[in-house]
């Protein structure tokens, strides 16, 4: 199911604030003989990755850090005072800042598609970010774009720089600047609440529950973002066109648009795509009536504008060196997603289980005949799903209850600490499984220089890999395995990099 927000379909499910339920399908082997399974991946040992950073020598000048800024924070009152370390910094540019390219790799560029996520671009993850884009309401095309945060403490603002552009001392002296996880800043979260939590609202968009589970877990990623989602802000370009339902004129505008994407996204070489949302046919009709159009849209004419935006869905999940991650739809059809039920050769559209109290798949998900004992909310759209991810919940619901390894996030505007993603959404599902493609990657050309780009034999080996053939339980997914839970198995940069062990806990 979706919530609607500012004209954009999000994905939601289970465990948010709108509940909704789908009958898993049922299902057994029948008497027709299971698929071959494919041969599966040989794990690698955990890698000296990035090279040149010894990780024990990097956590004491951390724990060193973290004990300075805990002493400096804890003394700071700004109830009295709003001079100094209390002084508000007005009107802070993202263009002030810049990427670090000595902590990122060529090869784990990720187009980030979604909303709100300013305050984390701008401050604690600036130099993971590339460049900032938004689609132009008065040229309809895609452009660069400078967020402000309008008004930060300085004590607040040089913290979260500080830990941003973190420089590790190897043995010899030499600086170097490097990544610094989450978890290992745990201390540091208690002295940010109450009184002390500057940028409150800025954790509520959808964005940042999106990027706080991409920059974590895949500690070199770099990110192109395109805030807010450009389908509204096209619709609102061409409004003419739109009112008139003149959708080859609309088609046009989003060729250009799509055009316009390309060059970013060539730009920047762009290796993955998330779009944790939608657009329905339904919502258009909405988005239509907001637009001051007179007259009724039938849900048919509405079919037709929402297939006059596929030129830019073509260039996402088309392009020949680019694989791309989707929330999927609920209760989809050819008419109400037009779009989401579309195959794009380089589109995975993500749904998501609750593992509950089964035993935990294994690593490959290959369970043959037998179907998982687990909750599946969105089985009844699963021709149109390509994965579903685990959710690490033993128990769903409004207060979820979780296994020892479930999907993790962190906050994304301070980035202290490690949790479990305490929702259920198809929204949240998609940048798990992109983190399990950029370490299936690693796994299958481990070798492949970074700035050598994707290719449609190695996209196929990842598809491949991520549901490998071997289970005949549900006939409509072809003998392949959908249900992954890549969270259990630590299928992520985080730990095969040995940034956190294996056998680390979130408790």
């Amino acid at each position: 199911m979706c919530v609607r927000e500012q004209g954009l379909v999000v994905r939601k499910g289970a465990g948010a604030l709108l509940l909704f339920l789908v009958a898993a399908c049922g299902g057994g082997g029948g008497a027709d003989p299971a698929p071959q399974p494919t041969p599966p991946i040989t794990p690698q040992p955990p890698l000296a990755d990035p090279p040149g950073i010894d990780k024990a020598l990097l956590r004491q000048q951390v724990d060193a850090f973290v004990a300075e800024q805990r002493a400096k924070i804890a003394a700071i009152d700004c109830s009295q005072s709003q001079t100094g370390s209390c002084e508000p910094i007005k009107n802070i540019r993202f263009s002030e800042g810049q990427a670090l390219p000595a902590r990122l790799r060529a090869d784990q560029t990720i187009l980030l598609i979604d909303s709100g996520i300013t305050h984390a671009a701008t401050l604690r993850y600036r130099s993971r970010m590339l460049a900032y884009y938004r689609l132009s309401e008065s040229s309809g095309l895609v452009e660069p774009y400078d967020p402000v945060i309008a008004s930060t403490p300085r004590w607040g603002a040089e913290l979260l720089r500080a830990i941003d552009g973190f420089q590790y001392r190897d043995a010899a002296g030499q600086m170097r600047p490097s990544h610094v996880p989450a978890a290992w800043l745990e201390p540091l979260r208690p002295l940010l609440k109450g009184a002390r939590d500057f940028a409150a609202l800025d954790r509520i968009p959808h964005g940042n529950m999106v990027l706080s589970q991409l920059v974590e877990a895949s500690p070199q990623a770099g990110f192109v973002v395109l805030d807010p989602f450009p389908f509204q802000s096209l619709l609102k370009a061409q409004r003419a066109s739109v009112c008139a339902k003149d959708a080859a004129s609309l088609e046009q505008a989003a060729q250009r648009a799509a055009q316009s994407l390309g060059l970013v996204m060539q730009r920047h070489g762009v290796d993955y795509v998330n779009l944790s949302g939608g657009w329905f046919a339904e919502d258009l009709a909405i988005s239509w009536a907001a637009l001051n159009c007179s007259g009724s849209l039938s849900p048919e004419e509405a079919s037709r504008l929402m297939l006059a935006l596929r030129p830019l869905f073509a260039q996402l999940f088309e392009s020949p060196t680019v694989l791309g991650v989707q929330s999927a739809g609920g209760a989809m059809s050819p008419l109400t997603h037009p779009l989401d039920v579309m195959e794009l050769p380089q589109r995975l559209r993500v749904g998501y289980y609750h593992p509950l109290q089964a035993a935990p798949l294994p690593a490959d998900g290959v369970v043959g005949a037998q179907r998982p004992a687990v909750d599946e909310p969105s089985a009844a759209d699963r021709r149109w799903i390509d994965v579903f991810v685990g959710t690490g919940m033993t128990r769903s619901g409004f207060r979820p209850e979780f296994n020892t390894a479930p999907p993790l996030r962190t906050d994304s505007v301070y980035g202290l600490g490690l949790w479990p993603v305490d929702s259920s959404t198809t929204s949240w599902s998609a940048p798990q499984a992109l983190n399990r493609l950029i370490h299936l990657k690693q796994q299958l050309a481990p070798t492949m220089a970074p700035e050598a780009p994707l290719d449609a034999a190695l996209i196929q080996r990842m598809k491949t890999a991520l549901t490998p053939m071997g289970c005949s339980w549900a006939p409509e997914d072809g003998g392949r395995c959908k249900l992954q839970d890549p969270a259990w198995h630590r299928q992520q940069e985080l730990f095969r990099q040995g940034w956190l062990p294996a056998d680390w806990r979130w408790e």
